[in-house]
């Protein structure tokens, strides 16, 4: 099952310390707790880093490995490489606001495999997008900042 969506949110942080906060692989667990339960670095090489992350998206807990690509501090792209999720691209891209603030835009395309792929698409979207609004809820806390749609 495939589900693309977009998100858009407006944080009262600094573009650079939003998208530290995004891309410290070794503290996500702590900056997004009811998302990442154990994460771990595999590999680093320039700009690239490949993880493999337990998590709980949308009440099931899966594993997989992922590969990260940035361009500080304006892109994240995220692939998913294994895990009931493999093949689903995440490109997250991050604008500073006149105010000093950040407007975070993500693409996603998920590919939905594994027990969530045996529910209908009108239930996991919302399941799904639902979890990407509660990484955006702890993305605000761990920058200190408001958030608005």
């Amino acid at each position: 099952m495939r589900i693309a969506t977009t998100f858009r949110r407006r944080l009262a942080a600094p573009r650079e310390t939003v998208f530290r906060a995004v891309t410290d692989y070794d503290k996500l667990q702590e900056t997004f707790p009811h998302v990442f339960l154990s994460i771990r670095v595999l590999e680093r090489s320039g700009s690239e880093v490949v993880t493999e992350e337990k998590l709980s998206v949308a009440g099931a807990t899966m594993t997989q490995l992922c590969r990260h690509r940035t361009r500080a501090p304006t892109t994240h792209a995220v692939e998913i490489l294994t895990g009931d999720l493999a093949g689903s691209r995440i490109l997250e891209r991050y604008y500073s606001d006149a105010d000093g603030g950040t407007t975070v835009r993500v693409e996603a395309d998920f590919r939905v495999g594994g027990l969530l792929s045996l529910l209908p698409p009108f239930v996991v979207r919302p399941l799904v997008e639902g979890n990407v609004g509660r990484v955006f809820d702890e993305l605000s806390a761990a920058v200190g900042a408001g958030a608005t749609e």
